[in-house]
């Protein structure tokens, strides 16, 4: 996975979301929709740590996008389709 590709899609697609401006309150609600800690929502925007892989695949469900999209593994934008997806490549 690549860190970098991970954390400009993550925030891409917090963009769609409904997320406070305040960074300490943003992070707060990531920490609580994605069900990860504050620490590891301000890693994951600021590009310095990628989810474990069940988490990754709870945070892919909840965007609605491929854990492999989300992780850079493709390019290609594809929708959530379930936990197979992360074994398949």
């Amino acid at each position: 996975m690549h860190i970098k590709v991970f954390s400009q899609r993550f925030n891409r697609e917090l963009a769609g979301m409904d997320l406070p401006d305040d960074l300490n309150e943003k992070i707060k609600a990531i920490a609580k929709v994605f069900s990860v800690t504050r620490h590891m929502a301000n890693a994951m925007i600021f590009g310095h740590i990628l989810p474990p892989e069940d988490q990754l695949d709870r945070i892919a469900e909840v965007l609605d996008v491929c854990p492999h999209w989300l992780s850079g593994k493709i390019d290609k934008r594809k929708a959530y389709s379930g936990r197979e997806m992360l074994d398949a490549e």
